[in-house]
């Protein structure tokens, strides 16, 4: 059974922010993929506009986030 990593919220910091203010998808733990921009990075929680409203996502819940291209 693959056990999660558990990185600090100080390394979950610094790599995600060259994407704040793209478009991004960001998987939790329960295989949830949350898409939005990435509006806002604080130290226990990230912030995403998805349609214009904040969705809050705590760093211990962080699976993965890459950026995200809307196909049109």
């Amino acid at each position: 059974m693959v056990q999660p990593v558990s990185y600090s919220n100080a390394y979950w910091l610094e790599a995600i922010q060259p994407f704040l203010g793209q478009m991004v998808a960001v998987q939790q733990t329960g295989n949830h993929v949350q898409q939005g921009i990435l509006a806002a990075i604080c130290p226990d929680y990230i912030v995403l506009d998805v349609c214009r409203m904040p969705f809050f996502i705590r760093i211990e819940q962080i699976v993965w986030v890459t950026p995200f291209m809307k196909n049109s």
